[in-house]
């Protein structure tokens, strides 16, 4: 499994030999593709070669490119690697109406208690309201729990002016984030034999990626603890260090299923569990992370 992100963002080509990456800038530099969990390619004068695209996909290499306001646009994610997609497919088909209420019962239930861990975490108020909120999420959210608890936390985290559709460096990099960690989830779910279109609660007809926009709920405030405690509000731009940092979060430590793993190793069990309750349609063994302060994961 790969332990290396990298983020490109002078002109560069990418190619393939002898199962190395090479990135070719002033210099060849040699990268072992089975060293690289993800690649973010935020320069438009990046090329690369067909076979290139192709090994890092068998790879289960994630790759992100970037629009020219430097914000991930697309990623390529793998089709057609996991042995019984078929199967797959038909669990992830047949689940109840019920089984999807109460899995997104348990999402929105351990999202908003993440919330609450972070505005703890960062000594802002309102936790306890926050904590209230998460006892009351019903199956399926029906008494939308999940924007009341949206609207109180991000003033809370931020400040009571703060609104997620005004364009401001927090908002830049709480999208950047948000977008790489979805890519990350996309990626295990093609993996893991999922269709991503077919969500729980998220049904866009042109959202390609609707069970990812699912799964990532309890995951966002690892992203929103790390713009609250390193991102400057006088800025006037996302810089490519914040960015450097943002993709660095897949290796954050997050606990989960009471041990403790990196972001990409929990996404990796939220996913490998899901596969097991679809099999089974029952929410009992979903894992989902739990917030912890924010540190690199170290391998035993």
């Amino acid at each position: 499994m790969g332990f290396r992100n990298i983020y490109i963002e002078n002109p560069a080509r990418l190619s393939i030999k002898n199962r190395q990456l090479i990135i070719s800038q002033d210099q060849d530099i040699s990268i072992p593709v089975d060293d690289i969990d993800s690649i973010v390619i935020d320069n438009l004068q990046c090329t690369l070669t067909a076979p290139t695209i192709s090994f890092l996909a068998e790879n289960q290499v994630v790759l992100y490119t970037c629009n020219k306001q430097h914000m991930p646009c697309a990623v390529l994610n793998p089709l057609g690697n996991h042995s019984r997609k078929l199967v797959i497919l038909q669990n992830q088909m047949g689940v109840t109406k019920r089984f999807k209420d109460r899995t997104w019962q348990k999402i929105i239930r351990q999202k908003v208690l993440n919330q609450a861990r972070c505005l703890e975490l960062t000594s802002s108020p309102n936790v306890a309201e926050l904590n209230q909120l998460a006892t009351q999420v019903l199956e399926g959210d029906k008494s939308f729990r999940e924007s009341s608890a949206a609207a109180l936390y991000f003033r809370s985290l931020f400040d009571t002016s703060f609104n997620r559709r005004h364009e401001t460096v927090h908002n830049a990099a709480l999208n950047y984030g948000y977008a790489i960690v979805r890519g990350a989830i996309a990626r295990d779910l093609c993996a893991y034999g999922f269709e991503p279109a077919f969500g729980i609660h998220h049904h866009n007809e042109l959202n390609a990626f609707n069970l990812a926009d699912d799964l990532i709920e309890p995951f966002r405030p690892y992203v929103d603890l790390w713009v609250a405690q390193n991102v400057d509000p006088e800025e006037k731009v996302l810089t490519s260090s914040y960015k450097r940092d943002l993709v660095s979060l897949l290796f954050t430590e997050v606990k989960i299923d009471n041990e403790l793993h990196s972001l990409t190793n929990a996404i990796r069990k939220t996913v490998a569990s899901y596969t097991n309750c679809c099999r089974n349609n029952t929410t009992t063994n979903l894992k989902l992370p739990e917030l912890v302060p924010l540190r690199p994961h170290e391998y035993e």
